[in-house]
């Protein structure tokens, strides 16, 4: 290719993600949450048709925030310019992503509030009922960081039928519940405490640990899941991820697991984001209205 063709490739290039950027728009909004009894805010990922093809429909992806952080983070952590690039390129198909205020709640269902509710139910619907969407679990995947990876992989497997994909970045897998002495942070024991109990309840903590559901999940049921975690993850998440894996493989369940080299935090996930969109855009591209033409 000769240096001019290059050149003008990039334009092109250039202009296509520029299109793009003008075009999606990120939205931020609240609604109505019965579970928890008030107002929930979230942020709204549109694809760049939505405005301009008013017949047609768009699966959803809920991303999962991660602990001390709120639905900002899609935009604020540099997420929805890695999606606007890979629309773009046509790398993935157009679907929204909507990002849920869980504060520091694991989203479980705890008598610190039914958060799993208000992401299985409330939001789920409130989406349905507001946007353009392809409804039912065809249409649903989800995403989860950190803490919202712990939280996406255990509703997948407390409740397989609500999503056809999840794909998880160093989700907050422990063999064991946490403690400071094994090195939880004094912040995050805090967190732990404010949801599980002080101290924690074994019960509560196994109703909802991953590692445990994934055990007993009908494996034909489970949706289609994607999970990486760096291998050098400061909190020892790898442990984790490995004992998942080997769960998930003794018990037939399919699914795509990746140990790259890698720390804890946004460098590491935004170099493995494309992967995990790219994973979730496959499995929703069959979706109805997903590639139909604007």
């Amino acid at each position: 290719m000769s240096r001019r063709t290059k050149a003008a490739t990039l334009v092109v290039a250039l202009a296509l993600l520029s299109a793009t950027l003008l075009s999606a728009e990120v939205r931020t909004a609240t609604f109505r949450s019965a579970a928890l009894g008030r107002e929930v805010a979230y942020v709204v990922d549109l694809p760049p048709s939505f405005d301009t093809a008013p017949s047609r429909k768009y699966p959803v992806v809920y991303a999962l925030h991660g602990l001390f952080e709120g639905p900002g983070f899609w935009e604020q952590r540099g997420l929805a310019a890695i999606l606007a690039a890979l629309r773009a390129s046509g790398a993935v198909p157009e679907f929204l992503v909507v990002a849920v205020d869980g504060g520091n709640s694991f989203f479980v269902n705890s008598p610190g509030g039914r958060y799993e509710d208000m992401v299985s139910r409330d939001l789920v619907a409130h989406v349905e009922a507001r946007y353009r969407v392809v409804p039912g679990r065809a249409g649903r995947a989800l995403l989860g960081i950190s803490m919202g990876g712990y939280a996406a992989l255990h509703i997948a497997f407390d409740q397989p039928g609500l999503v056809a994909a999840v794909a998880t970045h160093s989700a907050m897998l422990l063999g064991a519940i946490p403690t400071a002495e094994q090195g939880a942070r004094r912040g995050q024991m805090a967190a732990f405490h404010q949801v599980f109990g002080d101290p924690i309840d074994p019960a509560l903590w196994a109703a909802n640990d991953p590692l445990l559901q994934a055990r007993k999940v009908d494996p034909k049921a489970v949706p289609a899941l994607y999970l990486d975690c760096g291998a050098e993850d400061r909190y020892g998440l790898a442990n984790g991820h490995r004992a998942l894996d080997r769960i998930l493989s003794e018990r037939g369940v399919a699914h795509v697991f990746e140990l790259p080299p890698g720390d804890h935090g946004y460098e590491f996930v935004r170099a493995r984001l494309e992967k995990s969109l790219r994973f979730l855009g496959e499995t929703l591209g069959g979706a109805r209205g997903a590639l139909s033409p604007p």
